[in-house]
């Protein structure tokens, strides 16, 4: 465990290994026209990851976002290393990722309005490292810079103390750093001694953009006055950097920019944005978080040597790039090291959120928790630390479905609709007999059931709640409160989507796959059908029918080439509750290289379907890699159990060895590599596996049991390649 003292960290560094690094950090400045002259936005660092001019950054400063509202970005260059960055280039969004604040801009023009062709580019740029082996204790390397542009780019090193926790990011969400970094780092790097980049440091500037002050000032005379005073537009400027993200949040939209991949998906209903404003609510403390996203307990205190806090809350009226933050405070005395932020919005409009520190021993104390939005205040919770546990608990809350018929269907947070109950099943400990205690239901926030009882099951164990309708649930968001007495003792949420899948009777949204290289204007299939494409596409859609798919639940689709992730993207369900033809692409503007292709489609971080293609000869291909001596690779085959036949379309995952199965939420940031099967059911895994390690590996197809296996060893005498055959099991 990990015990906080001040960094004694040197800051004078050998900076050989980061020369590289230095010259190919960018300065960013987002512009925007006012009056006819253009006006600074938001500014910041950037990374160049190729030599055609790809640049990694947040998103908040390439596109407009939050406070940061530019509409052209300037891309200024390090000219000579003991200089301010020179504005060179402009530069457009190639990919980017909301939830995660990631973007990849492309340089795309000059200054003077001329166009720029990226193969006639020869800039520096950074190797990609291993984020593997990051942890609390490491000492890294940041480059970037760290004002408003007017220093040479810097170097400097920091402390990885802690990670953070949090909802759309798993358990790896966040690194922190013992110091704070100059706010205009945001966007910028993260190396390891190597000076390989593993990381990019962000923060939010904490403003509306709009009311000048320490966060937003006046650089410059943008009314033309001669002056620059409070007439003038103010420049949103990033909070100080207390944080940053694992560059594997970055692999994906780095390779769809290197090879030229767009992802579309089909338009959705139009709706307006929200009008009433953002905020945070209904905070509760828990000391963990379950594989479900469901708090294993709801406490007001925790004992002594507690080395896990969650704080959980609803929000409401979100916005991408909204800048918010958790400042934490013990007996009134600021603590950096448990706090976050400010930070740009990734989470959807409306939900529950969670924000957790672990494998960290909290010292005693009363902790106050507050939330910020826009640097203002909006809600606040305290924990006592350090008296123990409640004395009357409810703990473990998790839900099962049962059908009309009385059977017992998924154990999950993600149902099929019209489920005749659903039941909530958790211990209990402590409790006295004629205790007050009150079971709520809601439906979409609104409460639709309500029972207060007194207690009559003992002190401890095991009991069970539910909510049913015998005609079927609707589909939906249902929550649970559990409260004793007057204070809420659990609460956890389930989503009903989809129909019930005969094989396994978990949600199926998504049926009647099916694959074209070409659509017609009103969004129906054309061209060339699947699953074999020729050669010269440069498009390949992916079309399903769905049913019973709730508004704004979250989903993902991820292509790959060759069993190589090429392209994700994470949305909000827009398109309505049932319907056909809804597609997913991958386009380019040149043809797709040869090889095979497949997508995978995710629900709530659940696996729903994938589909396969090939471009050109439909062979499964090599990966082309070749295992470096300390590495294996995997290759093979899986099988239906009954048949021996390939199961095509089966997705082979191997967990990154920092995880086990109880911690596996489908996160593309927790898999080490993955594959989909071809048609005959043989894979190979893009990436070899580092010897003398075990491993998780996770076999999902659809109508089979998923395969697990926890230890999956790779030793030193593992041959490479390693041919294995998995059987899966239909229910």
């Amino acid at each position: 465990m990990l015990l906080f003292a001040p960094s004694s960290l040197a800051q004078e560094i050998d900076q050989a290994p980061f020369l590289r690094a230095q010259q190919a950090t960018v300065f960013l400045m987002q512009t925007y026209e006012l009056d006819g002259v253009q006006t600074l936005s938001c500014v910041g660092s950037g990374t160049l990851v190729s030599a055609n001019g790809l640049i990694l950054t947040n998103a908040h400063l390439g596109a407009p976002l939050g406070p940061c509202q530019g509409e052209r970005v300037i891309v200024a260059l390090p000219v000579r290393l003991d200089e301010p960055p020179v504005p060179t280039y402009v530069a457009q969004i190639s990919q980017i990722d909301l939830e995660h604040d990631l973007a990849v801009l492309q340089i795309s023009g000059s200054l003077d309005g001329s166009l720029v062709d990226p193969a006639t580019l020869n800039l520096p740029f950074v190797p990609l490292g291993d984020p593997s082996n990051l942890a609390a204790g490491n000492v890294l390397t940041f480059v970037g810079y760290p004002d408003i542009g007017a220093t040479p780019v810097q170097s400097t090193q920091r402390l990885t103390t802690t990670t953070v926790n949090e909802t759309r990011g798993g358990a790896l969400a966040w690194y922190r750093v013992d110091l704070e970094l100059g706010g205009g780092m945001s966007g910028g790097g993260a190396y390891d001694s190597e000076g390989r980049l593993v990381g990019v440091p962000t923060s939010a500037p904490a403003t509306t953009g709009e009311d000048p002050g320490p966060s937003c000032l006046m650089i410059q005379d943008n009314n033309g006055d001669g002056s620059i005073d409070l007439r003038d537009a103010c420049v949103p400027i990033g909070a100080p950097v207390r944080a940053f993200r694992s560059i594997n949040f970055a692999v994906s939209i780095i390779e769809a920019a290197r090879g030229d991949f767009k992802l579309n998906h089909a338009a959705g209903i139009q709706v307006t944005s929200p009008t009433q404003e953002p905020s945070f609510g209904r905070l509760f403390f828990s000391p963990g978080v379950s594989p479900q996203g469901v708090a294993t307990e709801i406490v007001s205190s925790l004992p002594s040597q507690s080395t896990s806090v969650f704080l959980f809350f609803e929000y409401s009226n979100m916005r991408p790039g909204l800048p918010y933050e958790l400042q934490v405070a013990r007996e009134g005395a600021f603590m950096a090291q448990m706090s976050i932020g400010p930070l740009p919005w990734g989470g959807g409009e409306n939900g529950i959120w969670y924000i957790g520190t672990e494998n960290v021993i909290w010292p005693d104390g009363y902790y106050e928790f507050t939330l910020l939005l826009n640097d203002v205040a909006v809600a606040s919770a305290g924990i006592q630390i350090g008296v123990g546990y409640d004395t009357q608990r409810f703990r473990n809350l998790s839900f099962t479905a049962i059908d009309a018929n009385g059977q017992t269907g998924v154990s999950d947070t993600l149902m099929p609709a019209e489920v005749a109950e659903i039941r909530g099943f958790f211990d209990f400990e402590g409790m006295t007999d004629q205790q007050p205690w009150t079971e709520v239901w809601y439906l979409d926030g609104t409460e639709v059931s309500r029972m207060t009882r007194l207690w009559d099951l003992g002190p401890s164990g095991r009991t069970t709640v539910s909510a049913s309708n015998l005609d079927g649930l609707p589909l939906g968001t249902y929550r649970l409160e559990l409260s004793i007495g007057d204070r809420l003792a659990g609460t956890g949420e389930v989503v009903l989507a989809g129909n019930p899948n005969p094989n396994n009777r978990a949600s199926m949204v998504f049926t009647n796959a099916r694959v074209f290289s070409e659509i017609t204007r009103d969004g129906k299939p054309d061209g060339q059908q699947g699953p074999v494409l020729p050669l010269g596409v440069n498009s390949i859609y992916a079309f399903v029918d769905w049913d019973f798919m709730p508004a704004d639940l979250p989903w993902t689709f991820r292509w790959f080439l060759d069993g190589r992730l090429i392209g994700s993207s994470t949305q909000y369900w827009d398109a309505g509750g049932v319907g056909q033809n809804f597609w997913v692409s991958l386009t380019s503007e040149k043809p797709l290289p040869e090889g095979s292709y497949a997508v995978e489609v995710l629900v709530a971080q659940r696996p729903m379907f994938s589909a396969n293609a090939s471009v050109g000869s439909g062979t499964q291909p090599v990966s082309g890699q070749e295992a470096v001596t300390d590495e294996a690779l995997i290759r093979g085959r899986i099988t239906d159990a009954l048949t021996g036949e390939g199961v095509p379309g089966a997705l082979v995952a191997v967990l990154d060895v920092r995880f086990e199965s109880p911690q596996f939420e489908w996160a593309e940031e927790q898999i080490w590599t993955q594959a989909i099967t071809d048609r005959e059911g043989h894979f190979e895994l893009p990436r070899g596996l580092p010897r003398r390690n075990f491993y998780t590996l996770f076999v999902w197809a659809e109508g089979y049991i998923t395969a697990v296996e926890d230890f999956f060893v790779i030793s030193s005498e593992t041959p490479s390649p390693s041919e294995i055959q998995v059987e899966l099991v239909r229910p």
